[in-house]
């Protein structure tokens, strides 16, 4: 059984694009891979931008400084 993990960094994509996001990833399991659709598991999640940094600066922070 696949578990599949994504962690999506805000803004959240719409309800639409993840049902999207869900089928392709599903659909890809199945087809090249031969794993059973009805066994694979998708989990989004959505991380606030002040939760992912780079060079000990948050994205928040990151976008804020640029504009500025």
């Amino acid at each position: 059984m696949p578990l599949v993990t994504i962690k999506l960094a805000k803004p959240a994509l719409s309800k639409e694009q993840k049902s999207n996001l869900i089928s392709d990833i599903t659909e890809l399991l199945s087809t090249k891979y031969n794993k059973n659709k009805e066994r694979v598991v998708v989990v989004l999640e959505d991380i606030e931008n002040y939760d992912i940094a780079f060079g000990g600066k948050s994205v928040e922070q990151i976008k804020k400084e640029e504009n500025e």
